[in-house]
């Protein structure tokens, strides 16, 4: 044999071993049956002749390359790939089947083998060279196999992530049905509840849902998004939110702050408490970010009257009007006046709060005068102070800006 001839199996032997192929697969399937460990469901006689088809079919390229000394066509490699793409809809792990290909390819060469041996057709050299290409043969057969087998399952989970979002988002919309739980389980949602429910404010950032996911992976979170960029998140309802949030801000800024603002929802005891749940976590969160824009985490249980005071604004708007009057007509001065007003309210002192507002502690005072003056009130009345607190709080409510830091003055119109 020349250097530059491509070992041959015999004819005799490739159609000896051809004649016999429907018996060589079935020895094969029982062979991978009894090797491989898989799920009792794998054990039917469905998915065994699929099986042994896929063994067949494998078998007959092998022996065409070996008879005809060519390696397979792409358009051939690409049919044997299917039945990676068989095996990922079916949910056999990859492992599992790039091991039954080796294992397939040494029961397939001790065929060979054997019938040539039998036949006398094969000497010593050409075992070794046709042992190459069985080897050559399972490098491209198992690429095959393995890319088909990754494509259909990157597309499969792709699927799944769709109908368990599409899920999650009938369950926070208010919908606990029957049939709810079935297409749960039909895409592998396991729901058991109770849930706490969180509203997630993340990081215009592509992989910050995958992050957080990560990081809150011990509490079994369930994240689905809504519009805005803001996330609901289910979690153990004896999760510890404050150790949650930490480590979610750990995970999305890890060297900064402000990454994660999380409004946090009461506990759904029930899959029907679930939808109320959310919708007060995002409450909590839209008030909280409103009202106190320098924190991390809003509580429901405390922004609850905040929430049902935003619920009517007009009504808001006609007693912020009534008790700021002129101070929210949007001028500069009235601005002014409004942060000083907060500043007071807001600290221990005067002196702490000339400190926030960067002036001296005697033009907090000639402030202070005129805004007396001005709302004919004396502000150090506890209830008055007390009075002119609420509204504030209820002046931001107005505000349309989440993040804002200042009050924003409410328009002449709006107070008439």
């Amino acid at each position: 044999m020349s250097l530059t001839e491509v070992p041959r199996l015999p004819a005799e032997v490739s159609a000896t071993l051809l004649a016999g192929s429907d018996e060589i697969a079935r020895r094969l399937a029982r062979r991978l049956s009894e090797e491989l460990e898989l799920p009792p469901e794998f054990g039917r006689i469905r998915y065994l002749r699929a099986i042994v088809a896929a063994c067949r079919d494998g078998l007959h390229a092998l022996l065409r390359q070996l008879h005809d000394g060519r390696k397979p066509h792409p358009a051939e490699l690409a049919t044997l790939g299917l039945a990676g793409a068989q095996q990922a809809e079916l949910g056999v792990p990859l492992e599992v089947l790039l091991r039954g290909y080796r294992l397939a390819a040494k029961v397939v060469w001790r065929e060979v083998v054997d019938a040539g041996t039998r036949m006398g057709g094969l000497s010593p050299e050409t075992v070794v060279a046709l042992s190459e290409q069985v080897l050559e043969y399972l490098d491209e057969i198992s690429g095959a196999v393995g890319g088909a087998y990754l494509e259909t399952r990157a597309r499969l989970v792709r699927q799944r992530d769709r109908d368990r979002d599409r899920v999650l988002g009938r369950l926070l919309a208010g919908d606990a049905s029957d049939e709810l739980r079935r297409l749960a389980a039909a895409c592998d949602l396991e729901l058991r509840p109770p849930y706490r429910l969180l509203a997630c404010a993340l990081p215009a950032d592509a992989d910050a849902d995958r992050l957080l996911g990560a990081a809150w992976q011990s509490s079994r979170a369930l994240l689905v998004v809504a519009d805005g960029g803001v996330w609901t998140a289910l979690v153990d309802g004896d999760a510890d939110v404050d150790a949650l949030c930490r480590s979610g801000m750990r995970a999305l800024a890890p060297g900064g702050d402000g990454a994660l603002v999380v409004g946090v929802g009461p506990v759904a005891a029930t899959l029907d408490e679930v939808g109320g749940a959310a919708r007060r976590a995002h409450r909590a969160l839209d008030v909280g970010r409103r009202l106190r824009p320098g924190e991390l985490v809003h509580e429901d249980v405390e922004l609850g009257v905040f929430a049902a005071l935003d619920a009517d604004p007009e009504a808001v708007r006609a007693h912020v009007g009534r008790l700021l009057g002129s101070m929210v007509d949007g001028s500069a001065r009235s601005a002014e006046q409004l942060r000083t007003l907060d500043a007071v309210l807001g600290s221990r002192s005067l002196g702490d709060a000339a400190a926030r507002l960067g002036v001296h502690r005697h033009t907090v005072v000639y402030r202070l005068e005129r805004i007396g003056a001005l709302l004919a009130t004396d502000l150090e009345d506890p209830v008055v102070r007390h009075r002119l607190w609420l509204a504030l709080q209820a002046h931001r409510l107005l505000s349309d800006d989440p993040g804002g830091r200042t009050l924003r003055p409410v328009s002449e119109d709006t107070r008439r």
